[in-house]
């Protein structure tokens, strides 16, 4: 079955209309309810701004003037042999597979963070560089957070919303509690309330195969998604970690957004969603919290399950920026490397197969001047290439290092607190993070002349 054509009354989308509909729909307050469209800072508003009079050079690090300092991209990615399994697929996904031919099983990436990934773009950047370069292979989106149904900001194209106001708890902050999971955040309604949740693509654009719900292992099986087709939960795959699967029947197209409706009275809790591509080429999740650090994802003591079920190729740790976001004689380099080492362990212990990427902070100010702890995080990665066998993409040397915050932010490319990203800051990150891996990939597998 053509998913495409899977809805006989879906309009002829442009892009230009499918973005109006998505602003539309998002300011209607679907359902009755208030749209939780806030924003928890200034500066999260600015990752969604941009240059008001758009460049199609803009952000292209081979043609744009703006970037034209930035350091050489195969000096930055250090520990490239320890991604050996990861780019030899890799590879394979993008020069050995037939467009339109079905994949044995996706490509899965894990993308951890904090407010850098919680904004959403890098992911979404990378997402659409392979689409563009590879059109024939079904991408998907990841986990989708409820960041924007705690009054948070998120990923811009894909909204929630509840005819309930939901709160949040997230492992961020040392004064929440809460059963979290690989997102690392619950939203919580003191009531049973639906919740729509929208996907970031029209209805019908592609088959999907499976649609995951992620919450509390006690009401996973709680939410029922409000299918027109008759879906079937796969009960011989559900996870005591709270990771409910529901299946598509063969052909089926999930909706473009979709409705989940508790099955109980009472409070209830939601941790994420995914919707699966059939025959998906590659999944790129976006994990992130505003604020999180190195110890922050250690608190989630569902973490090492529901990361066994997604069962990543290759997990990046983009973590630090906010470990070191304090005056230099606070910060404690050696404790910083001891918390990343546990972080790989539990990784490992979890999923032994999965291999790791460390992302150097970028450079910032802490207390308006230059931070100058972002040196010592790179420094501590580094030596953990060779010590955990991981690879490290070197990010504060790719941006130019000191005082590159600050031509990125007279560009339009880094935040006003030069601690953030604007829109396009965000999307740069995503499209040298692509790049750095294509190139990485490419040097794996063909031999030196």
């Amino acid at each position: 079955m053509d998913c495409a054509k899977a809805d006989p009354y879906r309009p002829v989308w442009t892009n230009k209309c499918r973005w109006l509909a998505v602003v539309l729909w998002l300011g209607s307050g679907f359902m009755d309810g208030a749209l939780c469209w806030g924003q928890r800072d200034s500066a999260a508003t600015e990752s969604e701004w941009s240059e008001t009079t758009p460049d199609r050079l803009r952000g292209d690090v081979h043609r744009d003037d703006d970037l034209a300092g930035l350091p050489a991209m195969d000096a930055t990615l250090y520990g490239r042999e320890h991604l050996s399994r990861f780019l030899t697929s890799w590879y394979t996904l993008l020069f050995d597979l037939q467009p339109n031919s079905p994949a044995a099983s996706p490509i899965e990436v894990v993308h951890f963070g904090g407010s850098h990934v919680q904004a959403g773009r890098i992911g979404w950047a990378f997402r659409q560089r392979l689409s563009e370069d590879r059109p024939g292979i079904a991408v998907g989106c990841g986990i989708q957070v409820p960041h924007r149904l705690m009054d948070s900001n998120g990923p811009p194209d894909r909204g929630w919303s509840s005819t309930e106001n939901w709160s949040g708890q997230s492992c961020a902050n040392r004064r929440h509690q809460a059963p979290w999971g690989i997102t690392g955040i619950e939203a919580q309604s003191p009531v049973a309330a639906p919740v729509a949740c929208w996907s970031g693509s029209p209805a019908g654009e592609r088959c999907v195969s499976e649609i995951r719900i992620l919450s509390r292992p006690d009401s996973a099986l709680n939410w029922h998604p409000v299918l027109p087709q008759p879906w079937k939960p796969d009960l011989a795959a559900q996870s005591s970690a709270g990771i409910a699967h529901w299946i598509s029947p063969a052909g089926g197209a999930a909706p473009d957004t979709l409705i989940l409706q508790p099955a109980a009275a009472g409070a209830q809790a939601l941790h994420g969603v995914e919707w699966v591509p059939q025959n998906a080429g590659f999944v790129f999740h976006d994990l992130g919290a505003n604020g999180a650090n190195s110890t922050s994802w250690m608190r989630n003591p569902h973490f090492k399950e529901q990361l066994r079920n997604v069962a990543p190729d290759l997990t990046i740790l983009a973590w630090g920026i906010n470990d070191a976001h304090m005056s230099q004689s606070r910060f404690d380099a050696a404790r910083f490397s001891r918390h990343y080492g546990a972080l790989i362990d539990t990784i490992r212990s979890a999923h032994p197969d999965t291999e790791i990427l460390l992302v150097t902070n970028n450079d910032s100010h802490y207390r308006h001047r230059h931070n100058p702890n972002a040196e010592d995080v790179r420094a501590a990665m580094l030596n953990l290439v060779a010590e955990r066998d991981v690879a490290c993409w070197d990010l504060y040397g790719h941006l130019g290092g000191k005082g590159s915050i600050d031509a990125l932010n007279a560009t339009g490319f880094a935040a006003s607190d030069r601690l953030h990203f604007r829109r396009d800051g965000y999307i740069l990150i995503g499209e040298l993070l692509y790049e750095l891996l294509v190139r990485a990939a490419i040097q794996h597998s063909t031999p030196a002349p």
